[in-house]
């Protein structure tokens, strides 16, 4: 059963409106109970592939996008977070002693 704050993260209309994730990755989410911060990320971050990939077309058309694929990867692209929130950490680790020092 889906929380209500993870189905609110998945089906409110956002401020500014978000796009909705493609249905396949609503269930992956449901399925693996994944945090609603994370769901909310993964909307945003998919809404805004969107604007670019329309922008992209508008103004390029010669260019061929598969945005489709797009789309997909930027709905899942921290969906590992789910089962492997460790690896998140370290890499943020990585990045802070790269950006700031140790």
């Amino acid at each position: 059963m889906t929380s209500a704050a993870l189905h609110r993260a998945l089906t409110a209309p956002g401020d500014p409106r978000l796009r909705p994730l493609p249905d396949r990755v609503v269930a992956l989410l449901e399925e693996l109970h994944a945090p609603p911060r994370l769901a909310a990320h993964l909307r945003a971050v998919h809404d805004v592939a969107a604007q670019l990939t329309d922008a992209l077309v508008d103004r390029f058309p010669q260019v061929s996008v598969d945005r489709a694929a797009v789309l997909f990867g930027a709905a899942t692209h921290d969906i590992g977070k789910v089962r492997h929130p460790e690896e998140h950490l370290l890499l943020e680790r990585c990045l802070f002693v790269l950006i700031v020092g140790s």
